[in-house]
Formats: C-alpha cells, sequence, structure tokens
C-alpha cells in the first residue's frame, strides 16, 4: 500500500451495486463482464483524482481522498461513465448496473503493520457507509461537513439538493445530507432509506450501538427462518438495546412497521395485551377482551412487534405471543426475557457477552475487543480526554473481562473514568467480587457479577445519593423532578437538594433522563431499579415513602379534575397518560393503607379514565375501594355515579340504573345538588333508552334546572348533549348549540367535538349537506388532537358521507 495514504482528516468515498445480488442470480452469464468493467471505472475515476482504494468487498468500493473536491470529480466520472455502460444478457436484455455513492469527512489514521493495515476512526468511517446505504442506484449523496468543503468550488453545472436532516441506523444525532445532481443525468430518486421514512416507535438512542455484528446477523438469519425469535440472558446483558437494533434494521421489510412494547412497568398481567393495543391506539369497547381486539387489528398487517422484558409477566407473554402467531400470519415477533417463552414457533437465541480480551495481550489486540470499544466510547463519553495506552490497557483488559463482558457492567464502570484511575478501578472492583463472592468467583452466575458491580457502585454514593436511589424506587414507569422532589426529600434530604442529587444519579448511570415532552422525565434501567428496590425494603421505613408517592398522585388528581373539561384539557390527559403506572401503583397501596386516597384516584378524573380506553381498569378499581369504603360523603356518591357510568359505557342498564340511584339518594340526603344533577342526567338518559322518553326527558331538564341554579355551566353543557341525541327537531339543534357555546367557553376540546358532532347529524338527517362541513372539518382536528379513534374515523365517515351527497346532487341537478 502507498505511503501516501490520506491521514488525519480524510475524505471517504463509499459506493456498492444497488440489487447486485439479484441482477448476479438473474444473469449469471452477463455479471462477471458488467462487474469487470464496474471495477475498471472506478478504480480508473478513483486514481484520476488523486484517491487510494484501500478495500473491495464484492462490489463494495472504499476509497479515500485529500481533499473532498477530489471525491466528489470522482464520484462524479465514475457515475457519468456508469450511465453510459452497458452490456446485453443472452436474452438480448439490456443490462446496466445502479451504483449508489456516499461521501463523507472526518478525522482518521492509517495503521500499518506486519499483521494488519486498515484505517482507525471508526465514526467517520461508519458515517461515510451509513450515508451510501440510505441511497438508490445512480445516487450520490455527501455530508454536511464534505458539502461545506466544496460548496464554493462545486464542478460546471453541478448543484446540491438539500435532502434535510436524517436520522441514520447506528448513529446519535441526525446527519445533515445532499445529493448531488448531475447535468444529464437522473436527479430524482426515490425517499432515502432513512430511519425516519418508516413506521415505528423505536426510540432514538442516546449512545452508540457498539459491536454485535455477527448477534445482529444471527438473529435477522433466524427471524427469516422461525416467526419468533426471543433473546435470552442475563439482566445487563443488552437483550433489549440487540433487539432495537435488529428490528431497526429491518425496518424496511415490514410495510406497517416495527413497533416496541416496554413491559417492564407493567406488573399485573392483565396490562399485558392494553399495553400492545396502546402502541396504536386501538380503542378498546364493548365487552371484548384486549387479546381479541389486539389480534383483529393485526389480523392482515405485516409488522414486526418487539416484546422487552417478559421475565416477570411469562405465562401471559406466552399466551398472547403464541395467540399473535396463530391468527396473524404476517407478523414477526422479537422478546427480550431471562428465559425462553416455551412456545410452538419460537426460536430462542441466547445473548452472549461482548468479546472479552486477555490482559497479557498487547495493545492492539485489546482495543480490538468489543467490551472494551464500548468501555471506550462510554469512558470518553463523560471524560474526553480519556486514551487507552501501553500502559493501562491491562487494567482496562482487566475491567473488561472480570465483567465477563456484560454491556451494563462496562458501562457503569466506565462512568468511573472522571473520578478514579482505571488501575484503581480495577483494584476496587477485584476487592467487591471477593467481598459477595469469596474466592470461588466463577461458581456463581453472571448475574452475581452484574449485582457486585451494582453493590460496588452504590457503595460509592454519598449517603445522600443512596438515599435518594432507594427511594427512587417507589415510583413505577417514570418520573418528574416534581414528584421526586415532593415523595423522596425529607429524613435526611431537603427538597432544594434533590436536584443536585439526581444530576449526580444521572450522570453515574443510575438513572436515565428524557426530554421528548415539555418537561423532562427520569426512569432506571430494569436492572438496576430492581436493584434498588431490594435496597429500599432492606432499608426500612419504605411506607413512609409510599404514602409520600400516594398522597403527590391523590394531589396530582384532584389538581387534574377540573382541568380536564378546560383549555389545557390535552396537557393534563398527556400527564396523567404519562404518569398511569405511578397511578397504578399509588392504587395498590392505598387497597391496603388508604381507602379514601385511592377511592379519589379512582373516581375524580373520571374524564380521563373515560378519554383513555380505561374504563375496565377503573371500574375494577372502584368496586373494590366501594366495597371497603363506608363513609356516606360526596366522594362515596361521586364514586357511585362513575361506575355507573362505566356500566352505562357497557351497555348494562340495570347496573347503571341501580348505581345511579343509589348515588342519587345518597346525594339528596348529603343535599349535594351538584352530585344530584350528575345522577339525574345519568338516570335520564338510562330511562331514556329503556323506552321511557317522557320521563327520560324530565329527568335531564331537573338536571339542567339543578344546575343553571349553580352556575355549574360543564355540568349544564354535558346533560344539554345527552338531551339533545333524545330530540331530532330544531330543540335537538337548539340543545346542541348551546352545549356548544358552553362548552367553548370553557375551552372543552371533547365536549366542542361531540357537539359538533351532534350538529352535523342532525343537519345530514334535514338534507343539508353543506352546512356540517366545518363542523366534521373541527370535530376530526379535535379527535386527532385528543388522539380518538373512534371519533376520528366516525368523523371521516360523516366527511365521506357528505362528500358523496354533494357530488349525487350536483349531478342530478345536471340532468
Amino acid at each position: 500500500m502507498t505511503p501516501n495514504l490520506p491521514s488525519g482528516t480524510v475524505t471517504f468515498l463509499f459506493t456498492d451495486i444497488e440489487g447486485s445480488t439479484k441482477l448476479a442470480q438473474n444473469h449469471p452469464d452477463a455479471m462477471p463482464l458488467l462487474l469487470a468493467r464496474h471495477h475498471k471505472i472506478l478504480n480508473q475515476a478513483i486514481d484520476a483524482h488523486n484517491g487510494y482504494v484501500f478495500q473491495i468487498v464484492g462490489d463494495s468500493f472504499s476509497a479515500a481522498f485529500h481533499s473532498a473536491s477530489d471525491a466528489v470529480n470522482a464520484a462524479l466520472d465514475a457515475q457519468r461513465v456508469l450511465h453510459e455502460t452497458s452490456e446485453v444478457s443472452k436474452t438480448s436484455e439490456v443490462l446496466m448496473v445502479r451504483v449508489r455513492m456516499g461521501i463523507h469527512t472526518g478525522a482518521a489514521e492509517w495503521k500499518s503493520d506486519s499483521k494488519d493495515a486498515h484505517y482507525e476512526g471508526y465514526a467517520t468511517l461508519a458515517t461515510t457507509q451509513r450515508i451510501m446505504s440510505v441511497g438508490h442506484g445512480g445516487q450520490v449523496l455527501i455530508s454536511n461537513v464534505t458539502q461545506q468543503l466544496i460548496r464554493d468550488g462545486l464542478p460546471d453545472g453541478l448543484t446540491l439538493r438539500d435532502m434535510g436532516e436524517r436520522r441514520l441506523k447506528d448513529l446519535i444525532r441526525p446527519e445533515h445530507l445532499y445529493q448531488l445532481v448531475i447535468p444529464n443525468l437522473p436527479a430524482d430518486f426515490p425517499p432515502l432509506k432513512t430511519l425516519d421514512v418508516y413506521r415505528h416507535n423505536l426510540p432514538t438512542q442516546l449512545t452508540s450501538f457498539i459491536g454485535r455484528e455477527k448477534e445482529v446477523e444471527q438473529i435477522k438469519n433466524r427471524l427469516e427462518k422461525n416467526r419468533m425469535v426471543t433473546l435470552t440472558g442475563s439482566g445487563g446483558v443488552g437483550k433489549t438495546r440487540l433487539s432495537i437494533q435488529v428490528a431497526s434494521e429491518l425496518l424496511s421489510e415490514y410495510p406497517n412497521g416495527a413497533w416496541l412494547v416496554e413491559l417492564a412497568p407493567i406488573t399485573d398481567p392483565e396490562f399485558v395485551a392494553r399495553a400492545i393495543c396502546a402502541i396504536w391506539d386501538v380503542s378498546l369497547q364493548g365487552n371484548a377482551s384486549p387479546l381479541t381486539v389486539l389480534t383483529e387489528y393485526l389480523h392482515a398487517k405485516k409488522l414486526l412487534l418487539v416484546v422487552n422484558n417478559c421475565e416477570h409477566l411469562i405465562n401471559t407473554c406466552a399466551q398472547i405471543c403464541e395467540t399473535l402467531l396463530q391468527v396473524c400470519p404476517n407478523i414477526r415477533l422479537i422478546a427480550s426475557s431471562r428465559e425462553a417463552l416455551g412456545i410452538d414457533g419460537e426460536n430462542s437465541y441466547h445473548v452472549p457477552s461482548l468479546s472479552v480480551p486477555d490482559p497479557k495481550g498487547d495493545l492492539a489486540a485489546i482495543e480490538g475487543m468489543e467490551s472494551v470499544k464500548l468501555f471506550m466510547d462510554r469512558a470518553t463519553a463523560v471524560h474526553p480526554e480519556f486514551e487507552i495506552t501501553a500502559s493501562n490497557a491491562s487494567s482496562v483488559a482487566q475491567i473488561c473481562k472480570r465483567l465477563d463482558g456484560i454491556p451494563l457492567a462496562i458501562e457503569l464502570a466506565a462512568s468511573r473514568v472522571k473520578l478514579l484511575t482505571v488501575e484503581q478501578i480495577a483494584s476496587r472492583l477485584d476487592h467487591a467480587f471477593r467481598l459477595l463472592t469469596g474466592r470461588s468467583r466463577t461458581a456463581l452466575p453472571r448475574q452475581q457479577t452484574l449485582r457486585a458491580l451494582i453493590d460496588w457502585s452504590y457503595n460509592l454514593l454519598s449517603e445522600q445519593e443512596k438515599i435518594l436511589f432507594r427511594r427512587l424506587a417507589v415510583f413505577a414507569g417514570g418520573w418528574t423532578m416534581e414528584a421526586v422532589e415532593s415523595v423522596c426529600s425529607g429524613e435526611g434530604i431537603e427538597p432544594e437538594e434533590v436536584l443536585d442529587l439526581m444530576a449526580h444519579l444521572v450522570d453515574k448511570s443510575l438513572v436515565v433522563v428524557t426530554s421528548e415532552g415539555a418537561e423532562s422525565r427520569y426512569r432506571r434501567l430494569e436492572t438496576i431499579r430492581q436493584y434498588a428496590r431490594e435496597k429500599f425494603l432492606e432499608a426500612g421505613g419504605s411506607e413512609i415513602t409510599r404514602d409520600r408517592h400516594l398522597a403527590y398522585y391523590v394531589k396530582l388528581v384532584e389538581q387534574a379534575e377540573p382541568e380536564l373539561y378546560r383549555s389545557n384539557q390535552l396537557r393534563w390527559l398527556n400527564r396523567l397518560d404519562d404518569e398511569l403506572y405511578n397511578l397504578r401503583m399509588a392504587l395498590e397501596w392505598a387497597l391496603a393503607t388508604n381507602i379514601e386516597a385511592g377511592l379519589r384516584i379512582a373516581a375524580l378524573p373520571w374524564r380521563f379514565w373515560d378519554g383513555q380506553g380505561h374504563w375496565q381498569e377503573v371500574a375494577k378499581w372502584l368496586t373494590v375501594f366501594l366495597d371497603r369504603y363506608h363513609k356516606t360523603d360526596t366522594l362515596h356518591v361521586h364514586a357511585l355515579v362513575v361506575l355507573a357510568l362505566y356500566f352505562y359505557r357497557q351497555s348494562n342498564l340495570p347496573e347503571t340504573i341501580r348505581l345511579a340511584e343509589q348515588g342519587l339518594q345518597m346525594a339528596r340526603a348529603l343535599s349535594d345538588k351538584q352530585l344530584e344533577a350528575f345522577s339525574l342526567s345519568l338516570l335520564g338518559v338510562v330511562t331514556h333508552l329503556q323506552g321511557n322518553v317522557g320521563e327520560g326527558v324530565s329527568l335531564l331538564e331537573e338536571s339542567i334546572a339543578i344546575s343553571r341554579t349553580l352556575g355549574d355551566k360543564i355540568s349544564q353543557a354535558d346533560t344539554l348533549g345527552w338531551l339533545s341525541l333524545i330530540h331530532h327537531d330544531n330543540e335537538a339543534m337548539d340543545l346542541s348549540r348551546e352545549s356548544l357555546r358552553l362548552y367553548r367557553e370553557f375551552g372543552h376540546l371533547s365536549g366542542i367535538k361531540n357537539s359538533l358532532i351532534t350538529l352535523a347529524r342532525e343537519t345530514i338527517w334535514r338534507g343539508d349537506f353543506s352546512s356540517p362541513v366545518p363542523w366534521l372539518d373541527e370535530a376530526l382536528s379535535i379527535s386527532r388532537q385528543l388522539g380518538d379513534k373512534t371519533d376520528e374515523a366516525m368523523t371521516l365517515t360523516g366527511i365521506g358521507i357528505l362528500a358523496y351527497c354533494n357530488t349525487f346532487a350536483k349531478t342530478k341537478l345536471k340532468k
């Protein structure tokens, strides 16, 4: 290899032939000649512009250049000649090769020794590869860095097309891409094959994916032959990250997308199918089970579903996965669990640890191991100046080897390099193992090794950090800073100290922060959460923290309840949805310690439970709490009527009447006019449905009269809406308009939507196909804001009917 190979700042050109495998299979006679010409063209173009081909694998070229302009000119020359090159097959078909190209500039060093010669600069090389891979045959894509270098000196006629920021596989940050538009060559191509063009909910990874190339390919191959692959292995071995990586690489193969369901926060088996339904906002209606609804929705779809953290719900997961495989012929499943699910069609794949080095090996051998690459990546993230050298390589190797290559363990160790040298880390780690396992560390399973590291990491915390670390175990599914300040302060931690302590836990990789919405949320990796829970219970006093947790979420729902019918309704619906797992945790604790608090959480935010499709769940809680709640007060009445409302939604009219009448009697005994009106309105609707229209109207009008006297406009609006459903005349229109006016006064989105739909329906029945159009357009917009798929579908149907009727009417007039 010539000694003049570029080093330092290098521009790389990577190429490959699009569809080469299919071309070789269909035209084996012509392919050798096509490849030979392809190789000659690329070699000549690269050589003519001072480039160096340093690797050829099949039909893929990798070339390095001293300057970005040389790389671009080489790509231009090659594409122009390739566009004019063809070969005639034995079947007289004219064949051409279409080559996609990617160009990127970055740091890289040429390394050459007696054993190997290669470029070092993983980030630069990987980025170039990813840029090339998202293009199409005949297309040349360049990075933003390269664009900045060439934009002021473009060859005549060449222009750049801005392709925008794109998510590329394995890269943490989006890459701004540009396409070279070459005169007299095709310039329009299909959309780039980047992650953001596919349907999925796979999370954006905040750290780079290191190694695992072999495992990724093996899992992909198994998934090709089996409809389900379960990744098994110890905690912290990287099952979740690996499954997400595989799914992201297979996005293009599934028209209906790749989807992740996270089961770690779920403790009740009944919620597993609901959690999967929630991915697509599938509505649960009637008495159909969530699994039945799910299979009906997925039956005809071709998608990949990643079911993560199954071990604590293994029987339920096995049942659901087996049903999906039987009923939905075009879906594929990837599951992660400590053990296989044991069902037909499942292929179990044990996720190995990362490759580990021999501490006695040389620097090059140590650097080449996956575990060391991971350690270096995470260490430089917290300590950018950290380097692996001949003097510390042995200590790095010892850390990775003694941690058995377990990714989570290595990441936790690497986070300490800003506090300790790797020699200190290695020595302390060794001490921690001796304390835990005695002299025979290898006799215990790898889970013990991971626990030893977490023990060690925990023991390095300050006393205040330990207290907060333990108390955070009270949360499920994540938390906000406000919640942790309220729940976890006191007895050793002042509220103003929480922010800094949380920052310390985030820095030490014991808490993960996400900022997807308006407010940052925090969570833990599952293995650390389980460890923290053990420490939480061992330390004693957990009852105090759980009481505070319950009190916080009671206060939250009390704060949310009046906002659920005001202009910021959507924000509060989303906030309560974010806290769903914490609400469930609070309900469980309330059942054992504070029935009144539990009843408040279950009953007060009924508009949330109703709007988000959680009626079946909350009805169970209400039933249990009401059985144990013996006070005669407004909370009791409110809970009774809310439970009655649930049975109304289920079309169980006898139970609705029983509970509503019980609530009405209790409300009158308490002289609570607001709850009396609530009970009367529900009884009026049910009475009408049972065929007694006159009595039903009378009860509803009585409810409205009470609400007007109280000045309770939102109850008025609700009851007016129900009353409008009974009438089909001018009075119905007037009632709907009045209901709409009141809802608009509050900014109550779901109420506005319901009134608009009622107005549109009444108007269509009268033969007016023009007036309802703006109403339905607004209702459709609100349904989408609220994520209400049922009303969105119903509104779209109404819009379609109007379009048909208007077209039909115009055609009839012409005739």
